[in-house]
Formats: structure tokens, C-alpha cells, sequence
């Protein structure tokens, strides 16, 4: 729309006055010869430029520019931003303040807004409740359409596995259920996910749920978590038992729980070799049918028990020896079925009382024994087995 205000008021000061002895209707001729006319001075106009706008679900982003095209300066004004179209179609989403512009200078502005569901386009209005009367109202108006609607939130994936982990020390298991799930859209935010127990598991089987939740929708899956004992039982120490020889050679029978003291187990504690362990060899490092002082020759020095819990074993030492140790192998299971081995030792002093010291295997009955050890020994085998 043009405006007329500078022209008719220099007109009116020339019909009342003249103009330095020019009449007035010699200055309007005048006026008319130049060609002012209205709208000669220019035109006061106000546009919207480089609108662009982005929806990541009903989530807007939009920015652009308020120009003011006019030569001259204009003050503050109002500018409205609309989802969907201006009027009854449309919401009024916010406004922009725009500041006192001059001539040629644009405002930029970058926003955001929640749009409603399926909004397929936004329009900015510039000078919305005009103030300002306008050579070009057209240029008022930009919109931006979106190539698909906005849509409303994608909810949260809650994806599950179930999971088997190994038991540590504490005979616990930490583990988690997540199978990567996700926020298809990343919006609105955050993402977060629960595990709910979160752990540590005790041995065995647990039912686990994971919730899942992107700011404003949850979802959620079940899975399990499995512990299993993979730990062997922790073996005890020798007991250090010693025999004192007999006059006789006699036998005396060892059990593993005499030889070792109780083996450990991260989920069972204290293991008990008489009833979880098995005696699986015993050795001497001295020969079957070594020469004793007591008694000059005794066979068969070790005889295992069938049940594998024990041994008898002869509480001697060879006459010119440095004392006699019976090895005793054996092996020790939990109740997962871990199995460790190990050994204990029993000593029965030298001549005079000296301590034992191993020389090594000579002798051994049992599984696994070394080859040429389980002999009965030269001076044993002229002799008729028992």
C-alpha cells in the first residue's frame, strides 16, 4: 500500500505561503513537472526471508530473517510464527520481537517450538497485528512445508538377552540383559535404561526386567541372568603328620582328611576331603623292599582303600635311608562338579630321628603312578604275595 505523507504537506506549506515569491499554483505546476507523485519517496515494507525449518518428531527448529526493505528506518514490531497456515487453520506457536530496523537491515532469528502432531507446514508472518500500513503486504508471509508430517514420538526399543556369566570370588555374577536397545528418533530425551535387579547375581538362575525410556515413553523386556561356579576348590595345606615307626612295620592307616586339611570353594566355603575328595595315588621314595631297622624286610608298603579315602601305609624307614615320605595325590570336587588336585605328604623320621627329607619316587600304587614304580622290588618279588 503506498503512503502519501511527504508530498501533500509540502503541497499545503505552498498553497500557504508560496515559496520564496512563487505562487502557489506555479509551484504545484511545478511539483507536477518533477513527476512527485505519491509513493516517488519510497515505500515502507516489511518481509520474511530464508525461512528454513526442521522437525525431528513434533520437536521445531526454525530460523530465518525479518528484512526491512524500506529506505528509511521503522520502529519495533511483532512477527508470529503458525503451525499449519495462519487463522482458524493454523496455531499460533509464538511470536518475534523485532527491533527497530534501518533501512536495509535484516533481524535474524532461530527458534523453537513443539508442533502439533501431522503439522505439515509453518508460516511466519511479519508486522502480524499491523502496525504498519505497507506497499507490499504479499511479502509479509513465509511458509515451509515439510516433505513428510511431524510425527509424534517413536517410542523407546527394550531389547533383551538372556545371559550366563561365571561366578567370582564372592561366588557373585555381574552381568547385563541389554541387547542394545534404543530410541529410534532420539527424542525428546534423554534416553536412559534400567536394569532392575541390577546385580550382582547370586549362583543360580535370576529373573531380570530392563526398562527403558526416552523422556516421555517406556518400554521394557524380561531376560535372566545365570551364574555358574567355574572355580576350582582352593586346596588345604599338608598337615605335616609324621609316624613314629613301629617295631614291627606295622601298618597305619592315613585318611586324606589326616594327610590335608579341607579344601575351600568360593560358593561352598569349607570343602570336606572325606566326603568330596578321592585318593587317587600314594608314592614312598623308598623302594618296596627296602631293608628296615626294626624289621629287616616288609612288603607291600602301601595298600590303597577301595573306597579312595584312604591308605595303609607302614610306618617304617630304611636302615640306611634318611627317613621315608609317603606322598599321597589325591582330588577334591565342589558341587558344580569343579575339580582340583593336589598333594599332602606323612613322614616317618630316620635312624636316631632325624627328619624325613623326599627323595624323590621310588615305590607308588594307585592311578597315574610314574613307570617302573609300581613294582613289588627284587627282594618282594622272591617272596609269595599276601
Amino acid at each position: 500500500m503506498t503512503r502519501a505523507l511527504g508530498v501533500p504537506a509540502l503541497a499545503a506549506l505552498l498553497l500557504l505561503g508560496g515559496c520564496d515569491g512563487v505562487n502557489p499554483e506555479e509551484a504545484m505546476g511545478s511539483l507536477g513537472e518533477l513527476g512527485i507523485h505519491e509513493g516517488a519517496v519510497g515505500e515502507l515494507d516489511l518481509s520474511v526471508d530464508a525461512l528454513v525449518a526442521s522437525c525431528q518428531a513434533t520437536a521445531l527448529t526454525l530460523s530465518g530473517s525479518i528484512k526491512n526493505n524500506w529506505t528509511s528506518g521503522i520502529g519495533g514490531s511483532t512477527a508470529a510464527v503458525y503451525a499449519g497456515g495462519t487463522g482458524a487453520g493454523g496455531t499460533r506457536l509464538g511470536t518475534i520481537s523485532v527491533p527497530f530496523l534501518v533501512g536495509g537491515e535484516s533481524f535474524p532469528f532461530q527458534l523453537s517450538f513443539t508442533v502439533p502432531e501431522g503439522t505439515q507446514r509453518v508460516v511466519v508472518v511479519a508486522d502480524d497485528d499491523g502496525v504498519f500500513e505497507e506497499g507490499d503486504e504479499a511479502n509479509n508471509v513465509a511458509a515451509f512445508d515439510f516433505p513428510t508430517p511431524c510425527a509424534t514420538n517413536h517410542g523407546p526399543a527394550a531389547l533383551c538377552k538372556n545371559v550366563t556369566v561365571a561366578a567370582d570370588a564372592t561366588c557373585k555374577g555381574v552381568a547385563s540383559v541389554d541387547n542394545g536397545s534404543y530410541d529410534p528418533d532420539g527424542f525428546p530425551g534423554p534416553f536412559s535404561v534400567t536394569q532392575l535387579p541390577s546385580g550382582p547375581f547370586s549362583l543360580g538362575t535370576t529373573p531380570v526386567q530392563l526398562d527403558v525410556t526416552d523422556g516421555a515413553s517406556a518400554n521394557s523386556c524380561a531376560a535372566t541372568v545365570t551364574v555358574v561356579d567355574t572355580t576350582a576348590p582352593a586346596l588345604g595345606a599338608s598337615r605335616g603328620l609324621v609316624l613314629t615307626p613301629s617295631a614291627g612295620s606295622d601298618y597305619v592307616l592315613v585318611s586324606l582328611a589326616d594327610c590335608a586339611l579341607p579344601a575351600t570353594d568360593n560358593c561352598g566355603g569349607e570343602v570336606s576331603l572325606a566326603q568330596t575328595g578321592t585318593l587317587l595315588r600314594v608314592s614312598s621314595d623308598e623302594p618296596n623292599d627296602a631293608l628296615s631297622l626294626l624289621r629287616l624286610l616288609a612288603c607291600d608298603d602301601i595298600k590303597l582303600s577301595p573306597d579312595g579315602k584312604s591308605a595303609l601305609v607302614r610306618a617304617e624307614s630304611a636302615l640306611l635311608g634318611n627317613g621315608r615320605v609317603y606322598t599321597f595325590t589325591y582330588g577334591v570336587k565342589d558341587a558344580s562338579g569343579n575339580e582340583a588336585s593336589g598333594t599332602c605328604q606323612v613322614r616317618v623320621p630316620a635312624l636316631l630321628g632325624n627328619p624325613a627329607v623326599d627323595s624323590g619316587v621310588t615305590y607308588c600304587q594307585g592311578a597315574g603312578c610314574p613307570a617302573g614304580t609300581t613294582g613289588r622290588g627284587l627282594l618282594c618279588s622272591l617272596l609269595p604275595l599276601p
